[in-house]
Order: C-alpha cells, then sequence, then structure tokens
C-alpha cells in the first residue's frame, strides 16, 4: 500500500458535498440537521398563515416578503382584531344588558278579551259616631284622670288601627287577640245595605248591591269589592291564618288566568265580569250614602266621602297606598283606559332580571296563588314587618304563626313602611346594625323581596271628573213627599266604564336575540379580518387534525427507517483515496 504523508493527503481529500457521507462503502445522503422545538412551531404557523383565509395573514409568513412588509402585514391585523375586540364588546354589552325592547302591538286588543276592572270601595267613617264616638274617646283615653273600662280602651285602640297614625296611643297594646278585634271593627262599620243605596251593572239595576260587591278586609278596615277574585282563587289558603277570611270564599267558576286570558269558548256573561263595551251604558254605576251623625273628622282628618281604588282582579288592594276619591254631594265620572303589558316567548329563556319580569312558574308566593308585582309587595311587607316589629298587620295576609299588632305597634308599622321602601338608598342601615337586633334580620327579608312586573300585567289609567251632586232636587223633582226625605242622609254617585272600545297593548320582544347577536359579530368579524364559521373550522384543523397528522407522519417515517436497519443518526466519516 502506498504511503502518503499527513500533509500531503489534506490535498487529496474527496470534496463530496456538505449532505454526503461514505457509509458502508457506499456514499449516501445524510440526514439533515435536528431542528428545535421553536424552529418546528415556526414553520408551523408559517404554513398556518400561508394557507390561511384570513385577510393579511400569508403576507406575513411569505419567506420571499422584507420584514418591512412583514411589519406592515402584522400591524394591520393586530389593528384590525383590536377594533373588531373593541366594537364586538360594544354588542356583548348591549345585548347582555339591555335585550329587552318594549313595543307596540301590531293591532288593538278590544275589551271584552280582558276582565272589567276590580273595584274596592272603602268608606272614610271606620266607627259610626252613633255607636262608637271616636272623638270623645280619643280624648278620654289620653286623660289620665278620666275612668275608662278595659273593653272601652281596647275599643279604643282597635278603631286607632285604621285612623291616621298619630293618633294610635304609643302605650296601647302591643298586640292584638284578632278575633276579638276583627268582631270590634265589624260591628262599628256601615255594612253593604248602609253604605250602598243602589247599583246597576250595564244600565240594568241590580235588587240588592250585594249580588254584585262582597266584603273585603284591607288596611282600611270593612270594605266592598266588586269583581275581585275568590279567596280560593287569589290565596293559597292552607298558608294563611284561620281566624277570618280576608275574602268571601266564591261559589262562581272562574274562567280566567292573568297569563291565559279567557279561553275561547268561554260566553260573554262569566266571571270575572268581562267588558262588553265602552261608555256608561256599559259600566258600572252605584250610588253611595251615609249618614251624617257618623262623620268623625277626628279619626281620618277633615275630608269625608269614600276611597276608591281599581285594580287587577286577581290583586289584593292597598287602599292606604293608592286610591281616588268620591266626595259626598259629588258625582264622579272615572273613564277607564287599561294598560296591558305582554312578553314574547322568545324571552323565556332568558334570566328574568335581564327581562325584568316573571313568568307565573318563576317566582312562588307563599300567600297568593298568583303572582303580580302588587301582591309580591304585599307579602314581602308581611315578612318585613313581622322581622322589624314581631307583628303584623291585620289587613295584611300572615301565617297562623304571626302575632297581628295592636295600637302600641302603629309607630312600629309606619316605620317599617317606609324602611322597606328606601332601605336600598340608605346604605349606612348596613353599618348601624347594633341599633337594633332586628334590623339585620329584616333587611335580609327585604333583600330577597325583588318583586319584578309580572310578564303579562294587567293595570288600569282611571281619568276622574266630577260635580256637585244635588240629591235633594231629585227627590224634590220626582215630587217625594218632604216627610220620606232623610236630611241626615249625604250622598255620592259613581260611574265607572270603558273609555274606548279598544286599546293598543304594550309588548316586551328581543332587542338582540342569539341569532342577530352572532350576526352582528360575525358581520364585524368579516368587515374587519374576512372571518368566518370556516375560518373557525380552519383553526381548529390546524391545532388538532393536521397536528396530529405531522406528528403521527414523523413518526411513522422514523419507525419505518429503524425498521429497515439504518441508523437515523449515522456518524460522518471521512476517506481518502
Amino acid at each position: 500500500m502506498k504511503r502518503h504523508s499527513r500533509s500531503g493527503s489534506l490535498g487529496n481529500i474527496v470534496d463530496l458535498p456538505s449532505e454526503k457521507i461514505i457509509e458502508n462503502g457506499n456514499v449516501n445522503s445524510s440526514p439533515k440537521k435536528r431542528k428545535g422545538k421553536f424552529s418546528i412551531i415556526k414553520e408551523y404557523l408559517i404554513d398556518y398563515t400561508a394557507n390561511s383565509n384570513l385577510h393579511g395573514l400569508r403576507y406575513i409568513g411569505e419567506k420571499q416578503r422584507t420584514a418591512v412588509e412583514k411589519i406592515f402585514w402584522l400591524f394591520m391585523f393586530s389593528s384590525s382584531v383590536i377594533l373588531c375586540s373593541v366594537l364586538i364588546r360594544k354588542v356583548w354589552i348591549k345585548w347582555n344588558e339591555s335585550p329587552v325592547i318594549v313595543s307596540f302591538a301590531e293591532t288593538s286588543t278590544p275589551v271584552w278579551q280582558i276582565p272589567y276592572p276590580a273595584v274596592t270601595v272603602c268608606v272614610e267613617t271606620k266607627a259610626k259616631q252613633t255607636q262608637f264616638n271616636f272623638t270623645d274617646y280619643y280624648h278620654l283615653y289620653n286623660n289620665a284622670s278620666a275612668n275608662l273600662t278595659d273593653e272601652e280602651r281596647f275599643l279604643f285602640e282597635d278603631v286607632s288601627l285604621l285612623c291616621d297614625d298619630h293618633l294610635a296611643p304609643p302605650n296601647g297594646r302591643k298586640f292584638s287577640i284578632v278575633n276579638e278585634t276583627i268582631e270590634n271593627l265589624r260591628g262599628l262599620a256601615p255594612n253593604i245595605s248602609e253604605m250602598f243605596f243602589a247599583c246597576r251593572w250595564k244600565d240594568i239595576s241590580k235588587d240588592n248591591c250585594s249580588d254584585l260587591f262582597s266584603t273585603i278586609i284591607t288596611e282600611e278596615g270593612f270594605c266592598y269589592t266588586f269583581n275581585s277574585l275568590g279567596a280560593e282563587e287569589l290565596f293559597r289558603v292552607e298558608h294563611l291564618h284561620k281566624d277570618y277570611n280576608y275574602l268571601e270564599y266564591s261559589n262562581r267558576n272562574e274562567s280566567w288566568s292573568l297569563e291565559g286570558g279567557y279561553p275561547p269558548n268561554t260566553p260573554l256573561e262569566t266571571y270575572p265580569h268581562r267588558g262588553s263595551g265602552y261608555g256608561a251604558k256599559a259600566g258600572l254605576t252605584f250610588l253611595l250614602t251615609t249618614k251624617q251623625t257618623d262623620l268623625d273628622y277626628l279619626c281620618k282628618g277633615p275630608v269625608q266621602g269614600f276611597k276608591i281604588l281599581l285594580h287587577n282582579p286577581a290583586e289584593l288592594p292597598r287602599l292606604s297606598q293608592q286610591y281616588f276619591r268620591s266626595p259626598l254631594s259629588q258625582e264622579v265620572i272615572v273613564a277607564v283606559k287599561p294598560k296591558m303589558m305582554t312578553t314574547s316567548e322568545g324571552l323565556r329563556p332568558y334570566d328574568p332580571h335581564r327581562r325584568q319580569c316573571y313568568f307565573p312558574s318563576e317566582r312562588y308566593l307563599h300567600y297568593f296563588k298568583v303572582y303580580t308585582q302588587a301582591n309580591c309587595e304585599m307579602e314581602c311587607l308581611t315578612n318585613f314587618t313581622f322581622a322589624r316589629c314581631g307583628c303584623v298587620h291585620f289587613g295584611l295576609p300572615h301565617g297562623p304563626d304571626m302575632a297581628v299588632c295592636n295600637a302600641g305597634s302603629v309607630a312600629c308599622l309606619k316605620m317599617a313602611q317606609m324602611e322597606l321602601v328606601t332601605i336600598e338608598i340608605k346604605s349606612g342601615l348596613s353599618s348601624d346594625e347594633n341599633s337594633n337586633d332586628t334590623l339585620g334580620d329584616a333587611r335580609k327579608v327585604a333583600a330577597r323581596c325583588e318583586c319584578l312586573p309580572a310578564c303579562t300585567s294587567i293595570e288600569y289609567e282611571a281619568e276622574t271628573s266630577q260635580a256637585d251632586y244635588d240629591w235633594m232636587a231629585i227627590f224634590r223633582a220626582h215630587h217625594i213627599p218632604a216627610d220620606n226625605i232623610d236630611p241626615d242622609l249625604l250622598y255620592a254617585r259613581v260611574m265607572i266604564f270603558f273609555k274606548e272600545a279598544q286599546f293598543i297593548t304594550s309588548r316586551r320582544s328581543e332587542l338582540y336575540g342569539q341569532t342577530d347577536f352572532l350576526a352582528n359579530c360575525g358581520g364585524l368579524l368579516g368587515l374587519f379580518m374576512g372571518f368566518s364559521i370556516l375560518s373557525v373550522a380552519e383553526i381548529l384543523y390546524f391545532l388538532s387534525l393536521r397536528l396530529c397528522c405531522v406528528i403521527w407522519r414523523k413518526q411513522h417515517k422514523r419507525h419505518k427507517v429503524e425498521s429497515n436497519g439504518v441508523d437515523p443518526k449515522p456518524a460522518k466519516m471521512k476517506y481518502t483515496d
């Protein structure tokens, strides 16, 4: 073998390509240098940008583009993403915070499709002065030297529950023996025959007003109501006390519900009475009366007459808060305009606080079968007053385990009503928990109220006008002898009727539904980035299926090389001739 010197061999090295090696006497291609993870990720991203249908990305990944071009397109793409995100966020806020729009219905609703308003009437005379002179007993009660029997003292305290708050004696009984209190008030209040002189419904006179009106117990004492639901339909009677009834148990077959209205085959004459037209001839007219000797100007102040409230038949009225007056010797004309709100079924999947109303199945009341905002607020007042004062007013629905307040608790009742109204505003109360142990519990009760409106609600707006009612002139005109006229009687006439035959219903509906929200977002994404549903599929494809396929292909190739006996990492060797 011919020897070569080391220096001579350097010049005779076979000049093989950099990617060629001699292995086992053969010249083979050497494997490329292993790439790092960062290089693989970089190449994968370049592959995505080159094939993506999003505008501008392909210019960022192309190798032949200069750095300036890539920076320009990266800036434009980033700016489009940011601006598009800001606009989508505004759409999201609008959809999330105000998804409901209130609009008018396309067609008008005839009044015969809704019930005639329930009419509740209370007289300002809480105790007939010929039987119990409240003014005299007020001064006797506050005179330390006066000798009143326990019966007289208790009777005065019971009547003071119905008078102005400042007249209730603070040192009186805090709790009532409720059966005795109710019977005392019942015996002193004018009955229905003494209060109603005549009644007419749909221009047909009634022999007895008790055919139209029934007794109801409210915060104003004993009142009389027309067209209200019966006790079984309005209350969950199993949860109420058994001491007395707020409403008479109805023998009528009610065919109306707040959400469903009247069934299609319901006859015109049904209960609750429905409106069959408009104008005075199609309404309710009644003549009220009271004796001048029974008037008391201390209990309810100088204004005498009657309180009247128009309300939903499925609500328990609160005449201590809302009413209009029918003065004595006056005729009051009441033109009623219904105000109805409905809600589309498309809003049912929404949270009640987003749509700002409750469907009947979404809110359970403990004492009422029918959910309305007024019923909820009354039940909330019951629970709040009981937590605050340890008792409730007899005119509020309550359970058998709740005590009934008397004159000594009237100040607490008044304070509880004011606190419940302003409890969300008075944030300072939360830090003043040491002032009263009951305040913290009462605030928890108030926090659970959340009395949103019902998704289907009916209200009755009253337009009133009045004029002098000279009842003596009527008797003289009919040549009624003076001996048959009782000069002690005072009269007031009330006429209530629908103002128009139709009315426009308001309706809650979706401002932005899910389809509208997706359409707006898709429009913004397409405008700024050329984004579509296929772009989402493309991203998912590159993050899942394509990635798995690339990894599997490399592993399969490596396994194939190893199975053929070829070292995937051969050492490079250099030979000389």
